[in-house]
């Protein structure tokens, strides 16, 4: 069995892009990234390509929203104020109304400096059972992963170019699993990086879910802009 990739991490891609042209999330109606998503692991799957088109403006609750839609059949609802950007609802392409979020969950929290934080649930997308069913953890794991601004200057290159400035975005989790008999149980770090350029948005994401050697399978994944 190979890994699959869960639209829940895409979710870490929705929010490329806030309200204004030139800034840290330039939402703009109709535009579109590509991205090139590479899992490295024992059962990698072969590389992908995820499209997340610029949809609205909408309302929702009488907010005005912008929808960010994955090609893989998921609207993701952005709310983006002075306070940061939020997802505050999802749409599958099979719902005829969006679901609400129960609590708004950040994708970005301002100021926009180094040493903002904030916190958000997460699960084990990559980490897979070798002989025990369901082989995904992230069914019956969660953790709270502490985000925050890194670096305001940063720069990246990826196949679109070398862009800067870019802020860097880290968060962190960890998960007690058991993870074989002579370890047994063992806190497993679960990290997150993204790069958010002005006036382009998020350009390039990793996550990392490393486990030693034993019961469990885990991998890293790297998701850039290609075009």
């Amino acid at each position: 069995m190979k890994h699959v990739i869960p639209l829940g991490l895409t979710t870490l891609l929705c929010a490329c892009q806030g309200t204004q042209g030139d800034g840290w999330f330039p939402l703009v109606e109709g535009s579109e990234q590509v991205y090139e998503v590479k899992v490295t692991s024992e059962e990698a799957p072969p590389v992908d390509e995820w499209t997340l088109r610029v949809e609205g403006p909408r309302t929702l609750d009488d907010q005005p929203v912008m929808v960010r839609h994955h090609s893989a059949g998921v609207g993701y609802f952005l709310k983006t104020d002075e306070t940061g950007v939020k997802r505050v609802a999802t749409q599958m392409d099979t719902d005829t109304e969006p679901t609400p979020e129960k609590e708004p969950m950040w994708v970005l929290k301002a100021p926009y400096v180094v040493g903002t934080e904030w916190t958000t649930s997460t699960v084990p997308y990559l980490i897979l059972r070798r002989n025990e069913h369901p082989r995904e953890l992230r069914y019956s794991h969660k953790a709270l992963m502490y985000w925050r601004i890194e670096a305001v200057d940063d720069s990246v290159t990826t196949p679109t170019g070398t862009h800067q400035p870019c802020l860097r975005v880290v968060g962190r989790a960890n998960l007690n699993l058991f993870t074989d008999p002579v370890n047994g149980f063992t806190d497993v770090p679960l990290t997150s990086r993204e790069w958010y350029c002005k006036g382009k948005g998020l350009v390039k994401f990793e996550r990392e879910e490393k486990v030693p050697n034993g019961f469990l399978v885990g991998g890293s994944l790297e998701a850039q802009w290609v075009r």
